[in-house]
């Protein structure tokens, strides 16, 4: 426990709903529904989750300690039945939830076994929770067991960067260019140099001096 006085002043309350209900199980589920309506109300249900989970665990303490767990309650339990309340408190950076009961035993985390089914609420609460504690308010009886949670929007997950590519090992080919001025315009050979072409079955002589025109091929000789 982090605190047996109000978590907040009064003053700093920015808004805030709360709901009576009977000291009876639906309850539990009661609250939750209110609980959910409530933060989507305040565009804070990024935190349902855990205040959920926390408001289920307190609103079952308080109907353990005042209220009736039958599932068919008699006459005379109902003319006895106490109420609790959850009221949900929005400050500027955090939400208070808290729970009221008939009871004024201070709330006391209990170490459950491993295979116990339940006795771990509190220390669940304990876990999720930015603080918690109780108080006995001033106008009423019982006790009033509250936890506080941090408002913190969820950051936006940023897009995956594009990893550079390794530069590539392979050096690009660069053409001939003088080789490639010769071809449209025949080949240029030392002067008196002499070119022997031979192309399907034909034969041209021809003196280089120059530039070599393109000549007639004429049969080829013994």
């Amino acid at each position: 426990m982090t605190g047996q006085s109000r978590p907040y002043r009064p003053q700093d309350v920015r808004f805030f709903d709360q709901l009576s209900l009977a000291a009876v199980r639906s309850a539990v589920s009661t609250s939750r529904h209110f609980l959910r309506l409530t933060l989507f109300k305040w565009q804070a249900a990024f935190v349902e989750d855990d205040a959920l989970l926390i408001t289920s665990e307190l609103v079952t303490n308080a109907v353990t300690a005042t209220g009736v767990l039958t599932d068919h309650p008699t006459w005379g339990e109902l003319e006895k039945l106490n109420l609790v309340q959850v009221r949900l408190v929005g400050l500027r950076d955090s939400i208070v939830i808290e729970v009221w009961d008939a009871s004024p035993e201070a709330p006391t985390p209990m170490q459950a076994d491993d295979d116990a089914e339940d006795g771990r609420g509190l220390l669940l609460v304990q876990q999720l929770a930015e603080r918690w504690g109780s108080y006995r308010p001033r106008a009423v009886s019982g006790k009033v067991v509250w936890a506080e949670l941090a408002v913190r929007p969820p950051r936006p997950t940023p897009l995956p960067r594009r990893e550079k590519s390794a530069r590539s090992t392979i050096r690009p080919v660069r053409p001939d260019v003088g080789f490639l001025r010769r071809v449209p315009t025949g080949w240029r050979w030392p002067s008196g140099g002499l070119l022997m072409a031979r192309h399907t079955g034909m034969t041209r002589a021809v003196r280089a001096r120059g530039r070599v025109p393109l000549g007639v091929l004429s049969p080829d000789r013994p």
